[in-house]
């Protein structure tokens, strides 16, 4: 009983248990993942996303009771790091290693964070309606910044990634082509490097130089007239063809059918010539057993699984006690010499890093970047998917994260069977997450995940508050 007391007790005993638990979870979701159709991985990859960036909110809504309406600003922070550090640079800096898509997922975390620090400093000294406008005007502010610099960030149009997909998928049609053709050399094709000679440098295009006129050098009896075109009285009746004019198998003699000693080999050729042609470029190229939508959900899975477990050692861990001391009682807390400013910056920060990485999985998966994949809209959506979950609660957070992907499917298909116009259809998922919130906020105020426990507390004869 002792050892078994001990083990308990252990400093390290809740990070192993967390790390058991997320990686048994992480193995699950691969295995399903390498068993579903193509478009439920697609969904799939969504879902880890969603819950990615809602992990942060359960932080900053649930556990330090700020208000923000601006997380989906934050994923844009991230999303753009990505897209930039990407596009511009081929090794990490100072260090000097080839750069690849996760050194570009450490730096647009190291932005969130930094946004999140200022952001946070700011809201520190708000609360209530002030804090509410504070991250409104960031939700809508930080998209609206691509348009003011639109040969960096590409502004409306946004930025087209070639996202650093693994070797041997993904790979354009000449790409593969030419790595089929130069494959006898031993020379690679890297599907994506751009084409540095000119393809039409020896073509002369000076005569179609602006002003210059092609029939200059030509005299007028050179140039075609009506008179020069052929017509059905150049042709003879007889000059047509007949049955009799068809060659048969009579036109042929026995010796001038065609045997396997007259077909060309590799013999007839020179030295060195292989008429074979290699596909090795080819099926590397197309790598049958690649599917980008299931590599997208197994990139989504892989960060928001690590997210989870950094979550939940922060929410179990003394952190979230005084994240939640703050919440209830900040004169209280900083009695016992916790400061709620602090406590309240660094569940900022959590929460900015954690939105950057969800932006930069979300630019992997669209491989496009820009600003109306990153409005307003999708700050709410945050906010009503944690509100609907349960504000306070990690598993809220996942089951928020189903919500927000499954309820536009839902109404696609009811639109698909009655025929709704395109408008409806469109705004019907807002109308419902707006009456879901109401219904939440009346019925059950602490979401999905809140009721449920109220539930079984109550069966066990405990008292709890419901947003707990």
């Amino acid at each position: 009983m002792n050892n078994v007391k001990n083990l308990r007790t252990f400093p390290g005993n809740r990070i192993i248990w967390h790390a058991v638990i997320v990686g048994i979870v992480w193995l699950l979701l691969l295995l399903l993942n390498n068993n579903i159709d193509p478009l439920y991985s697609s969904y799939l990859a969504l879902v880890a996303m969603y819950a990615t960036a809602m992990f942060g909110m359960t932080i900053l809504v649930g556990l330090s009771g700020q208000v923000s309406l601006g997380n989906g600003a934050l994923m844009a922070v991230g999303g753009y790091v990505f897209a930039l550090t990407s596009m511009n640079w081929q090794t990490v800096p100072i260090i000097g290693w080839q750069w690849n898509a996760v050194w570009s997922m450490v730096f647009s975390g190291l932005g969130g964070i930094l946004i999140g620090g200022i952001v946070g400093g700011l809201a520190a000294r708000l609360r209530g309606p002030y804090l509410a406008g504070l991250t409104l005007g960031l939700a809508v502010g930080v998209p609206a910044i691509t348009n003011r610099f639109p040969e960096l960030l590409g502004g409306e149009n946004g930025l087209m990634l070639s996202v650093p997909y693994p070797a041997g998928g993904y790979a354009a049609l000449d790409s593969a082509l030419g790595s089929s053709s130069d494959s006898s050399s031993g020379a690679t094709v890297d599907p994506n490097s751009a084409v540095e000679e000119d393809q039409y440098a020896e073509l002369d295009l000076s005569e179609f130089e602006q002003g210059a006129n092609p029939d200059a050098d030509l005299a007028p009896e050179d140039l075609l007239t009506d008179g020069d075109l052929l017509t059905e009285e150049d042709f003879g009746v007889g000059d047509q063809l007949t049955d009799g004019d068809l060659l048969t198998e009579e036109d042929f003699g026995v010796g001038d059918q065609l045997t396997d000693g007259d077909l060309l080999t590799d013999e007839d050729f020179g030295t060195g010539t292989d008429l074979a042609v290699d596909p090795t470029g080819i099926t590397d190229a197309f790598d049958s057993g690649f599917i980008i939508e299931r590599w997208q959900a197994s990139m989504a899975i892989a960060v928001a699984c690590l997210v989870a477990f950094a979550a939940l050692n922060l929410v179990r861990g003394r952190q979230g006690r005084v994240w939640k001391a703050v919440r209830d009682d900040p004169v209280a807390a900083a009695v016992v010499g916790i400061s709620p400013s602090g406590s309240k910056i660094s569940a900022f920060v959590v929460s900015s890093l954690f939105a950057a990485l969800a932006g930069a999985v979300f630019a992997q998966i669209l491989s496009f970047i820009g600003p109306g994949a990153f409005g307003l809209g999708l700050s709410l959506s945050l906010l009503v998917g944690i509100v609907l979950g349960g504000r306070s609660s990690l598993l809220g957070a996942i089951l928020g994260a189903l919500l927000l992907v499954w309820l536009p499917e839902l109404v696609d298909g009811l639109s698909g069977d009655r025929g709704w116009p395109e408008q409806i259809t469109n705004n019907a998922p807002n109308l419902l997450y707006g009456l879901l919130v109401v219904a939440v906020v009346l019925a059950a105020p602490g979401g999905v995940t809140g009721t449920v426990r109220a539930w079984v507390d109550k069966a066990r004869g405990k008292t709890r508050s419901p947003l707990s």
